[in-house]
């Protein structure tokens, strides 16, 4: 049971270490632009990297209550997305993605560590295999990010 939770939390750290989005967060509240839009979606997709960063950092592989809070820094991300108001339409559609992914990493991080309180293999499996799909959607969702954020400068404010 414990390779599940190495598995998982090396799957948290790949997580965390391929979110680094591009760009500083440097628009004023008031700009509605593009770039203010980029930068409020890039904010919050960063701080939920840095938090599951500092779990993994100072998680015992042993201890599956990291999956937990992994599970709650999850939840949070999600809910913070969805508050974001981004009315350019592919930013919409690429926050509806961090969603989705959220929710998925939330969920699966849940079950992983439900599984492996009751020593129950078949649902660990289930759930890591559930974990891994969820995070397999991060890179190219920062790539489209990337990608379509980089073409609006940041403003040096």
């Amino acid at each position: 049971m414990s390779q599940f939770l190495t598995d998982a939390t090396a799957v948290a750290v790949m997580t965390g270490a391929t979110a680094l989005l591009a760009g500083l967060v440097s628009s004023t509240p008031q700009d509605s632009s593009a770039r203010y839009q980029c930068d409020q979606l890039i904010e919050v997709a960063n701080r939920a990297v840095t938090e599951v960063q500092a779990i993994v950092t100072n998680a015992d592989p042993q201890d599956i209550n990291a999956m937990t809070q992994i599970a709650e820094v999850a939840e949070q991300a999600r809910e913070s997305m969805e508050a974001l108001e981004l009315p350019d339409e592919t930013l919409q559609g690429l926050q509806q993605r961090f969603v989705t992914m959220y929710s998925e990493t939330g969920s699966a991080s849940r079950a992983l560590a439900t599984a492996v309180n009751a020593n129950n293999n078949q649902d660990a499996e289930n759930a890591y295999q559930a974990l891994r799909s969820a995070t397999d959607a991060e890179a190219p969702l920062v790539r489209d990010v990337n990608a379509y954020c980089d073409a609006f400068p940041a403003t040096d404010s």
